[in-house]
């Protein structure tokens, strides 16, 4: 049984007029071709592939070289100081300063004496800080990024379910336009729900085991986020510029928040009579595990950690029905 529909929101708030509330958002915005542009070139720029280069080519930062290389301090060479067919890439900073920077420009085929010195201190061998040293660099061969065309076989190879250079421009088009629509939908939504709770009188907080069930979703959906950085949650936070305390605290307030939302949403679908079939659950659940891109709904559940989700589907219906209702004017 869905938590919020047992509740007496009535003991925790005052509905004000929620029918004819007057919002102003700002119009949908239309798809143009320098989006399109924008968004084709950008997923060109995410497909790079690396290509070997034509005999002659300079070797450029970014780059991988193939080279082989030996190391002289006074012209004798020393251990671990030579290799063949070593893949470099260029700006890695893989090899002390000063050689990555000495192969830049060389052509394949070239053979060049890089004169640098070890870093002082040098941590992996102390005894060669700041030794001056002589490599002898021969460069067999250069990898480097080379961003696809827009081609037929190009677009095939996006999984998108398209053929040709033209159907991937629709696809793009559509693609567009549903993320335009979405953010149109959003900002309607929010201006809706500021207008409903503004309007509406809170006689007491949420109820704490409420709030504890939002705030720990919002942890469990955080540390997530974090996992598919090989990251914990706490050193995820501290890449943010966050202190640990200072975010659980900013997650409780923002649970604390979302209730109150849900709070006001299920009284007006106790004044409404709105109510949610199990067939509608299921409908929705089964949408939501397509489009994320989940085998069952059994798998979703168990990845969302997913409690009472008649309680969104009565938010979205509710949301659904405000809107409705409600009278919308754009600039």
């Amino acid at each position: 049984t869905a938590v919020l529909s047992e509740m007496n929101t009535g003991k925790y708030v005052a509905l004000g007029a929620y029918k004819g509330i007057e919002v102003s958002v700002p119009a949908r915005t239309e798809v143009t071709d320098e989006m399109k542009t924008n968004y084709i070139n950008y997923m060109l720029q995410s497909n790079t592939q690396w290509v070997e280069a034509e005999a002659g080519t300079a070797a450029r930062m970014g780059d991988v070289a193939l080279i082989d290389y030996e190391g002289r301090i006074d012209g004798e060479l020393f251990q671990g100081g030579a290799d063949q067919g070593f893949e470099l890439q260029l700006g890695s900073r893989t090899f002390i300063e000063g050689f990555e920077e000495g192969v830049v420009g060389m052509c394949i085929g070239e053979t060049k004496d890089i004169s640098i010195s070890f870093p002082d201190p040098y941590q992996p061998n102390p005894d060669l800080s700041g030794t001056p040293v002589v490599f002898t660099v021969t460069l067999n061969g250069i990898k480097t990024q080379q961003v696809p065309e827009l081609t037929d076989d190009f677009v095939k190879s996006l999984d998108k379910g398209c053929e040709t250079v033209a159907e991937y421009d629709a696809y793009v088009q559509d693609l567009l336009e549903q993320e335009m629509e979405n953010t149109y939908n959003r900002n309607v939504e929010d201006v809706l729900i500021d207008k409903l709770l503004a309007g509406s009188d809170f006689k007491k907080e949420p109820p704490k085991a409420m709030v504890d069930q939002y705030y720990d979703r919002v942890i469990r959906n955080m540390t997530r986020i974090a996992a598919t950085g090989n990251m914990s949650l706490e050193v995820y936070v501290s890449q943010q510029g966050v202190e640990m305390e200072t975010f659980k605290e900013e997650a409780r307030e923002g649970a604390t928040a979302s209730c109150r939302e849900s709070i006001a949403l299920q009284a007006v679908a106790n004044a409404e009579k709105i109510t949610v079939s199990q067939e509608e659950v299921e409908t929705v659940l089964q949408q939501e595990a397509q489009t994320r891109g989940y085998e069952s709904v059994e798998a979703l559940k168990a990845d969302l950690a997913l409690d009472h989700y008649e309680d969104y589907v009565m938010c979205d219906k509710v949301m659904a029905f405000l809107r409705e209702n409600a009278v919308i004017t754009e600039y």
